[in-house]
């Protein structure tokens, strides 16, 4: 009886193929870990949009302490930056009111922080120092929009 054992050629086929089989392995696990993350951080984002809504409705039937709007009837506040987690993402909120009638405003709360790897998410710049607003209107995939009126 005759052993038949394996080709140096067969070898290295079935070690290739099952580096490519682990690799793909592999990017799909560190993606769904990306991806995790980055909703992990939305959560919290929406959270603080949430609460900054919330802040302003309760705020809604005294509306002398809200910002006085410019001549376009746009008042923006911006808090000071916020740290979105404990291992040091720093964010920024922004809070737009706009006049629509002197008894309903618009208000619109977006988020933007830097995530890890310096990715910023919304359109804010970001340093170690916290994030800046780019544009006026601090446009985010973490924004809130809603009308308030007053009673």
């Amino acid at each position: 009886m005759k052993k038949r054992a394996f080709t140096i050629i067969e070898l290295l086929i079935t070690i290739v193929v099952s580096a490519l089989v682990i690799n793909g392995v592999i990017m799909s696990l560190i993606n769904s870990m990306v991806l995790n993350e980055y909703n992990q951080e939305f959560s919290i984002a929406m959270n603080v949009a949430r609460a900054q809504v919330e802040s302003i409705i309760s705020k809604k039937t005294d509306w002398t302490k809200l910002p006085v709007p410019d001549a376009n009837g746009i008042a923006v506040i911006v808090d000071p930056p916020l740290t979105l987690a404990n291992d040091g993402i720093f964010g920024r909120y922004k809070v737009v009111l706009t006049d629509v009638n002197p008894q309903l405003k618009n208000v619109k709360v977006s988020v933007c922080w830097r995530a890890r790897g310096n990715r910023v998410i919304g359109d804010c710049t970001c340093t170690n120092a916290g994030c800046t607003w780019v544009s006026p209107s601090g446009s985010s995939p973490c924004s809130i929009e809603t009308a308030i009126a007053q009673r």
